[in-house]
């Protein structure tokens, strides 16, 4: 192995977090639904949810046969709930095409619904072993650091980067790699301030040290510039009110349903005046999603 590889998984050995329920258990049931609820949500927030779901739904078979209202229900507290769907569609399709069992080839996980390029990655490398890497934002901040500086300017493209990460993995251990290479993303070459102290790369690094202001100064010149919007408070939002309504129906014992009349009247008195008067649109997105279905003047989850 390389010093950066032994380097790193002896961090990881010493500091990672090994004991997240989805890397104790080397299942690719439990890959898929991990990394489902991951997107765009805080790992403390998820373990707890994780346990729950993972009890009432064991396995893909078990996801498959249970009712979509009460796969949304157990989502409860993760939020974008399309998720779920997607999550309960792919679950369908592995015991449909597969009889319960993830693939392992790359060209038969990309049929799966709502799996792409990096999920067909991590399910490779997380559940299987295999020599493969999951590529996000993290891991490509690493890589472009350690072997170009930092990422302000950009010194290489993202095809490059993910080569270069690719050629990382040590043979045999991708699981232990790329948790690690998460791990240090997430808990120490963060991308505003980096603990260049406490990295076990630090002197093969080319970035290192990082000075924190100097990178800030770096980011606001180099960064795509984002449209400027005034910040709006989470609770005047209209994903607020979509919550506000599953929440609702999520309280619903299964198999009941509450009158559009009475759950308008309930949304609008909790939610922004301008947001409640898009109510009837709300819902329609929401049914669109296959998060909620009408029957007639009532509405239920899906």
């Amino acid at each position: 192995m390389t010093g950066i590889q032994r380097r790193l998984l002896a961090w990881y050995a010493k500091y990672g977090r090994a004991n997240l329920p989805w890397r104790v258990v080397r299942d690719p049931y439990y890959t898929v639904v991990s990394e489902f609820m991951l997107q765009q949500t805080q790992v403390d927030r998820v373990v707890p949810i994780f346990g729950t779901f993972i009890s009432r739904f064991p396995t893909f078979s078990a996801l498959a046969k249970g009712p979509q209202s009460e796969v949304v229900r157990y989502w409860k507290g993760l939020g974008y709930n399309t998720r779920a769907v997607r999550l309960k569609a792919l679950a369908d399709a592995v015991v449909t095409k597969f009889g319960g069992e993830m693939p392992t080839e790359e060209n038969l996980l990309l049929e799966l619904p709502g799996v792409g390029p990096y999920t067909v990655a991590a399910i490779r490398a997380f559940a299987f072993n295999y020599d493969a890497a999951p590529m996000d934002t993290n891991v490509r901040r690493i890589v472009h650091r350690v072997h170009f500086g930092i990422e302000y300017p950009a010194k290489a493209a993202s095809k490059e980067l993910d080569m270069l990460a690719r050629q990382l993995v040590p043979n045999g251990k991708a699981h232990d790699w790329s948790s690690a290479m998460m791990d240090l993303g997430a808990l120490v070459c963060t991308a505003r301030a980096p603990r260049c102290a406490a990295c076990p790369l630090q002197t093969l690094c080319v970035a290192a040290p990082i000075d924190a202001a100097r990178l800030e100064r770096l980011r606001e010149e180099f960064a795509k510039p984002a449209t400027a919007k005034e910040p709006v408070p989470f609770e005047l939002t209209a994903r607020f009110a979509r919550g506000r309504i599953v929440d609702r129906l999520r309280e619903l014992p299964p198999g009941e349903r509450i009158s559009l009349l009475d759950l308008e009247r309930e949304i609008v008195g909790i939610v922004a005046a301008e947001v409640g008067e898009r109510f009837d649109e709300l819902v329609a997105a929401l049914e669109k999603e296959k998060i909620v279905a009408r029957d007639g003047n009532e509405i239920s989850l899906a």
